[in-house]
């Protein structure tokens, strides 16, 4: 690679911000939101996931500075973050502030944000099973199906979870299963749900569960 092709590797994946619209244009960014309290290999696993599945530039990393649905964070969001860039090894996967710098902690918010400073990146909105199957208690999350594509990776076991999900009830979305690569319109209303041989079902809240049970 020659340094200038090297200079403009480097810029491409070095973390976003609010000005940088015109950088991302034309590229296919997967979103992976979450307090990652703490940031584990299954973050990483469904990271890659997503960029192998659906041909993706990049994976954001968005680190809440609080998630609504849980309690105040145990990690603060400098710990987070930095347990986050440590465990990431692949220059795609970005560990992102952009949240704190949009001043969101709701989902909605952060992509309404997101396509206002960013209108001509192509984004997916990824997630493991659990929250595939609570999405709908998320804040105006039909906003979120309108506005972007979502995307899911399967955890065992997988078909059930699936087919018992209130999102792949929904008439309103087009489901789409992928068990392998394949450059997928990243459009909104469409859910692909990521079949994967080699899934994990590995959590933050069962790592948390884990720590716990040891300390005591």
């Amino acid at each position: 690679m020659s340094p200038n092709n090297l200079a403009n590797a480097i810029m491409i994946f070095s973390p976003p911000n609010l000005e940088d619209g015109a950088r991302w244009a034309g590229m296919r960014v997967g979103l992976l939101g979450g307090s990652f309290n703490p940031p584990h290999e299954g973050h990483v696993h469904a990271s890659l996931i997503a960029m192998q599945s659906m041909v993706l530039d990049a994976v954001w990393w968005l680190v809440t500075p609080q998630n609504p649905l849980k309690n105040k964070s145990e990690l603060s969001f400098k710990n987070r973050f930095e347990l986050s860039q440590k465990l990431v090894k692949d220059p795609r996967i970005i560990v992102s502030p952009i949240e704190q710098e949009l001043g969101t902690n709701l989902t909605w918010e952060t992509i309404k944000g997101l396509k206002e400073h960013f209108p001509k990146t192509d984004f997916v909105w990824v997630t493991g099973m659990d929250n595939a199957l609570t999405i709908h208690t998320w804040h105006n999350w039909t906003y979120i199906l309108d506005n972007v594509a979502t995307a899911h990776v399967a955890r065992p076991p997988a078909w059930s979870l699936i087919e018992n999900c209130p999102l792949k009830m929904m008439q309103t979305q087009n489901h789409f299963y992928l068990n392998k690569a394949t450059k997928v319109p990243l459009k909104p209303r469409h859910t692909y749900w990521l079949m994967q041989k080699k899934m994990m079902g590995i959590s933050s809240t069962k790592i948390r569960e884990n720590d716990t049970k040891t300390s005591g």
